[in-house]
C-alpha cells in the first residue's frame, strides 16, 4: 500500500512571539545583546525581525553599522507591542488567579527612583518570600510612563495627578521636611525665620533651575514665601540629600529621602516650627495608578503589591 505524499503543514505566524523578540531588540539596543537575554543566535533574532517586518509591510528599524533606530512605523509599532504582551499576562494571570486564588504572574510596576531605592527597596525581599509565584519587574523612572502603552500594571506617583481615566487611589501623603547637616549649622547659624534663608546657601529641587519660591507655614500665621537663589540646583532628590549631608546647604525634601539620614543625625531639621506643607495638604500626596478604568477591578496581584506599598509607608510613618 502506497503512501500518499502530503505537503508538510506551515504554522501559523506567532507575532506575540516576534513582537517579544522586537521589544527585546528595541529595548536592549541592538540583536546582539537581544539575543543573550533570549539564549538565541544573533541571526536567528534577526530573522525574527525580518520576518515581523514583512509580514506588517513595513520598516521598523533602520540598521545601521554601529546602532539601530526605529523608524516612524516601528515607534508606533512599540507601543502595540507591548500591548499585546500585557493583554497575554493579564490572561494567564487572571486565569491563574481564578483556579488557584495564589498570587503569581509577571508584575509591572513604574514608580520614581527614590520610592523604588529609598521606601521600597528595604522591603521587598519580605514581599518576594511571601508571594514566591509573583515575577516583578519593576521601571525606576522619574519621568511619568504611560501605564497601558508601556505595559505596566501599575505606576506609584508622587505629587498632583494629571486628570485620566485610570483608577487611581491616594495611599498617603509624606511631609516635606527643611534640613541641613551639623557640618554646615556650625559655621552658619540655623534661620529662626523664612527671610533668613536669604543669607543661607541653597540647594534646590525640580524639573526646572533658576529662581525657586520656598513657601513655609506655621500655625495661627499666614505663609510665608522666599524665593530661593540656589548654589546648586538637580532634579534628583538622592544627590540633593547626599549635598546636604556632605554640609553644602539647607534644602527641602520628602521625608522617605532622608529617612535614614534623619535617624543617624547626618541631618538635622531646620525651623521646626515652620512647617513645608500647607495644613490643608498635609504634605505630598503619593497614588498608585492603575492600568485598569476605574469601572473595572484590578487583579490580584496588583491589589496585594498596593497593600505592600500602603505597609511600607506605614512602617516608615510617612502616611
Amino acid at each position: 500500500m502506497s503512501r500518499k505524499n502530503h505537503p508538510a503543514r506551515i504554522p501559523a505566524y506567532d507575532e506575540l512571539a516576534a513582537a517579544e523578540v522586537f521589544l527585546r531588540v528595541v529595548h536592549s539596543n541592538g540583536f546582539t545583546p537581544a539575543a543573550k537575554l533570549l539564549g538565541k543566535s544573533t541571526s536567528s533574532i534577526s530573522r525574527a525581525v525580518t520576518e515581523l517586518e514583512r509580514q506588517l509591510g513595513a520598516q521598523l528599524l533602520a540598521r545601521t553599522t554601529r546602532r539601530l533606530h526605529l523608524t516612524e512605523a516601528g515607534a508606533l509599532y512599540v507601543g502595540h507591542a507591548e500591548g499585546l504582551l500585557a493583554a497575554q499576562r493579564a490572561g494567564r494571570d487572571a486565569i491563574a488567579e481564578l483556579t488557584g486564588g495564589v498570587v503569581r504572574g509577571h508584575l509591572r510596576v513604574s514608580m520614581p527612583v527614590t520610592v523604588g531605592e529609598r521606601l521600597l527597596g528595604p522591603h521587598l525581599p519580605a514581599l518576594r518570600r511571601r508571594y514566591p509565584e509573583l515575577r516583578l519587574e519593576l521601571d525606576l523612572a522619574d519621568r511619568n510612563v504611560p501605564l497601558v502603552q508601556g505595559g505596566f500594571d501599575l505606576a506609584i506617583r508622587v505629587g498632583r495627578l494629571a486628570d485620566s481615566s485610570l483608577r487611581a487611589q491616594l495611599l498617603g501623603k509624606v511631609p516635606v521636611k527643611l534640613v541641613a547637616s551639623p557640618r554646615y549649622l556650625a559655621s552658619h547659624p540655623a534661620p529662626a525665620h523664612p527671610d533668613e534663608l536669604r543669607a543661607h546657601t541653597t540647594i534646590s529641587l525640580g524639573a526646572l533651575a533658576g529662581t525657586h519660591e520656598w513657601t513655609f507655614h506655621r500655625r495661627g500665621g499666614r505663609p510665608r514665601r522666599v524665593a530661593i537663589d540656589a548654589a546648586v540646583h538637580t532634579t534628583s532628590p538622592t544627590l540633593a540629600a547626599q549635598l546636604a549631608t556632605a554640609g553644602l546647604g539647607v534644602a527641602r525634601l520628602v521625608g522617605w529621602v532622608i529617612r535614614d539620614e534623619l535617624r543617624r543625625g547626618q541631618l538635622v531639621e531646620v525651623m521646626p516650627e515652620w512647617s513645608c506643607d500647607a495644613p490643608s495638604h498635609g504634605g505630598v500626596p503619593v497614588y498608585v495608578v492603575y492600568a485598569q478604568t476605574a469601572s473595572a477591578a484590578p487583579p490580584l496581584k496588583s491589589r496585594v503589591f498596593v497593600e505592600f506599598v500602603k505597609d511600607a509607608m506605614a512602617r516608615e510613618s510617612l502616611t
